[in-house]
């Protein structure tokens, strides 16, 4: 009997030591070649992350300097930075969902241009929306028995407040002359345009003669950038020219806001970190800001 009772607790204690050697839902890293994770814990839609890759590279093969990784379909990658012990890259988060990574591979080649592919093992990094709760709105206090209301404080008010009457007819009857001595010179004003359409045509206007070379690409990345957030003004009633991106990140809702998040990221980076930006990247990010303008106008009636 006593012998029955040290082979249970054997039995248990070899359970609970497998437990806590490998826990739920990790997998041990022997299966995979390259172990995947990322380096922050979690993130909110705007933020760059990034992806680390470490992995040994077997004798006789080699990385090339363009690595080839499968798996990354489907994301908005910013920069690939190879290391002596593997490959960090950087990814845009651009939905409200979590990042689901399954198992990613990494072709390593020799010389005689034989192929060997590292698998890595699945990754998620979780992704908290930003909610946006309205503050409460400050409520005035009565001021009732704070200032007297006899008969002498009435009449004074009453003169106060014809005198403000006066003075406001009589500001108005200026602004309205001015206004039409104005108009009566300068003839009917231009008609204001939809904001897609405004943003449109200054877009047409930017691209009119070409995508620029490498050292006005900057300048371009100012004017594309403005476009985008004063058509953003128009469309959703904040003022996207005087918000950081990460400040509209806070307040925009819908998913096609939460896309041209990235257009923005990227012009940022070339306006103040004087990031190098290719003339095809250019004409991407110009075609992505087309589309959301014509996917977010008005609908015609």
């Amino acid at each position: 009997m006593k012998n029955n009772y040290f082979i249970i607790i054997i039995v248990i204690l070899f359970i609970l030591v497998a437990d806590y050697s490998f826990p739920a839902g990790i997998i041990a890293d022997d299966d995979y070649g390259v172990r995947a994770e990322f380096i922050q814990g979690k993130a909110v839609p705007g933020d760059i992350v990034t992806l680390r890759l470490k992995f040994k590279i077997p004798p006789g093969f080699k990385l090339p300097e363009n690595p080839e990784i499968a798996g990354l379909n489907g994301f908005d990658i910013v920069k690939k930075r190879t290391m002596t012990d593997g490959i960090d890259i950087d990814i845009f988060v651009d939905r409200m969902d979590d990042l689901h990574l399954t198992a990613l591979e990494i072709y390593l080649y020799n010389k005689k241009g034989g192929q060997k592919a590292l698998k890595s093992n699945p990754v998620v990094l979780f992704v908290k929306p930003k909610i946006i709760v309205k503050p409460t709105e400050n409520l005035l206090r009565p001021v009732k028995g704070i200032i007297s209301s006899g008969y002498g404080l009435k009449k004074v008010l009453l003169i106060v407040f014809s005198a403000i009457c006066i003075i406001l007819a009589a500001i108005a009857a200026y602004y309205y002359f001015i206004k039409y001595r104005r108009n009566k010179k300068s003839g009917p004003a231009a008609p204001v345009l939809p904001p897609h359409i405004k943003a449109l045509n200054r877009i047409d206007s930017l691209v009119l003669s070409g995508i620029p070379d490498r050292y006005e690409r900057r300048s371009f990345c100012f004017i594309l950038s403005e476009i985008l957030r004063e058509y953003v003004k128009g469309i959703r009633g904040f003022n996207a020219l005087e918000m950081t991106v990460d400040e509209i990140a806070n307040v925009v809702k819908e998913k096609d806001d939460i896309k041209l998040l990235g257009v923005l990221k990227k012009m940022d980076l070339v306006k103040f970190a004087d990031n190098f930006i290719s003339a095809s990247s250019l004409e991407e990010q110009v075609g992505l800001s087309r589309a959301y303008i014509n996917k977010t106008k008005p609908e015609e009636i």
